[in-house]
């Protein structure tokens, strides 16, 4: 296998986004939005490599919630967002040993 399949993220969808958090129940992240449309849920931080530009940036921009205990497991989704921020990872970039 020479590419690791990644699951297929919508894309450009959190202009409405309120904030995300980390739902310690099921260990996802949950981006909620402003409007009536539903939560979205983020089970692996690595789904976020497929997420467009806009939508990394939005996340990157927002610091996650979550309790104390949940610090860990939390803050991998936020250092995944940083990540594909500053090295311009996102849907669409092509990947190179460069980066």
């Amino acid at each position: 296998m020479d590419k690791i399949p990644l699951m297929l993220m919508k894309q450009i969808f959190l202009e409405n986004m309120a904030l995300w958090c980390y739902d310690s129940d099921t260990h996802e992240a949950v981006i909620v939005f402003k409007d009536d449309q539903d939560n979205f849920r983020m089970l692996d931080p690595m789904w976020m490599v497929n997420m467009s530009a806009t939508d990394i940036n939005k996340l990157f921009r927002h610091d996650i919630f979550y309790e104390d205990k949940d610090a860990p497991q939390a803050l991998q989704f936020q250092h995944v967002a940083c990540f594909c921020f500053y090295r311009g990872i996102h849907a669409g970039s092509t990947w190179s040993a460069q980066h």
